[in-house]
């Protein structure tokens, strides 16, 4: 077994870990690895576009060797076990990785087998989701070639990545059949597990302004627990309900990496999550490991927005405890921007934690659907993203 020795370990190559290995190297860092077997890197937030026809495929992804920052050490296989304590990672190749801080960004994996039923809808056709990349086209076959009958859409709570985004494809359907002139034949509805639309008041009533202009019937406590062939099975207020639908667009279950249980990362409550000081974003047993995006068990900050703060309070505590003071809080920060047509979104900024709404562009509405929010969040975020904040710039 080959042992390396390295300053900063990223367990993760997706939007967390290259970005903080990016902005680790623009502090001063000199040696960092990063663990990741992936071939491509996705930014993911575009498949929703893909999905409804308003972005080719070939603008998700680049080779994750072009994304790789210089000067970074790449371990092109997968981590398998972590020990925390003593900072060391085991690869799935045999390589043995030691490190004086240790950092988790290994995200959430889809968990298709905790919902019976969807993979074979799936595979057949008879559901369709925006959330996996090779599923995109034929969720947008779907949605153009339904011209009648009833389409429904799934919501549910944490966990889930970019849980708000569910409602992109939503709207954007909507928008595409009210263009067509069939939304009048197609009874659309949206089932949602959780007991309100959204914990943020104004971004809740804004999201109901726009199911109120299509028409969309809002079922809220409503669990999906199954699917057969066009049927969806539904739990609500512990009653089952069979659901025929000519669409199904489903938002998947989530569920932490393997490696998070099997490394005793987590702890009793989170979930399978690592687990984390939500402010100092530090693992609770071992100070010098810590954890960000999708695998940390943050709550309610599953978003790519509130990735970037993570990343950049990350990167200041690592020097902070190397230096001795004080270590600097994580504010809480994410944003839900939620498409409302194919000219419209809402770009709505908010605390996790206080369900405050927060402004970082001003004396801008930012809960208002606007279309310069559309063209920010389809045109000039993903430069950003590229260019700006897996360079470390951002």
């Amino acid at each position: 077994m080959a042992t390396h020795a390295h300053d900063v370990v990223i367990v993760g190559g997706g939007n967390g870990g290259i970005a903080a290995a990016a902005q680790l190297l623009r502090r001063g860092a000199s040696d960092v690895a990063l663990v990741d077997p992936a071939a491509d890197h996705v930014y993911k937030p575009l498949q929703n576009y893909v999905g409804t026809g308003l972005a080719a495929p070939s603008a998700l992804t680049k080779p994750q060797a072009d994304v790789i920052p210089d000067g970074v050490h790449w371990y092109r296989s997968a981590a398998t076990r972590v020990d925390g304590a003593a900072r060391r990672v085991e690869l799935a190749d045999g390589t043995e990785l030691r490190a004086a801080d240790l950092v988790i960004a290994c995200g959430a994996l889809t968990d298709w087998d905790a919902l019976p039923g969807a993979v074979a809808a799936l595979d057949s056709g008879h559901a369709c989701t925006t959330f996996e990349r090779d599923r995109l086209e034929d969720t947008w076959d779907r949605i153009r070639s339904l011209t009648s009958g009833r389409a429904v859409f799934t919501l549910h709570e944490q966990p889930a990545s970019g849980r708000e985004t569910a409602l992109k494809p939503l709207f954007l359907a909507c928008d595409h059949w009210r263009r067509r002139g069939v939304l009048k034949h197609i009874e659309v509805r949206l089932l949602h597990d959780g007991d309100r639309l959204h914990p943020v008041e104004p971004l809740e009533a804004e999201i109901r302004r726009h199911l109120d202009a299509y028409g969309i019937e809002l079922t809220l406590g409503a669990r999906v627990t199954g699917v057969e062939g066009r049927t969806v099975t539904v739990e609500r207020q512990g009653r089952g309900e069979e659901v025929q639908t000519d669409l199904l667009h489903l938002l998947p279950p989530y569920k932490a990496p393997d490696l998070i249980r099997e490394s005793g990362l987590d702890e009793p409550g989170t979930g399978g999550f690592a687990a984390v000081d939500p402010l100092t974003l530090r693992h609770p047993k071992h100070p010098r490991v810590w954890c960000i995006g999708d695998a940390a068990d943050l709550g309610d900050a599953r978003t790519g927005g509130a990735l970037r703060h993570q990343v950049q309070t990350l990167v200041e505590n690592i020097a902070n405890r190397r230096m001795g003071r004080p270590l600097a809080p994580y504010d809480g920060y994410t944003v839900a921007p939620i498409t409302t047509s194919r000219r419209s979104l809402s770009f709505g900024e908010y605390d996790s934690r206080t369900h405050e709404v927060r402004r970082t562009t001003g004396i801008l509405d930012n809960i208002r659907s606007r279309p310069w929010w559309y063209a920010l969040d389809r045109y000039v975020l993903p430069r950003i993203y590229w260019h700006g904040i897996l360079k470390g710039r951002v």
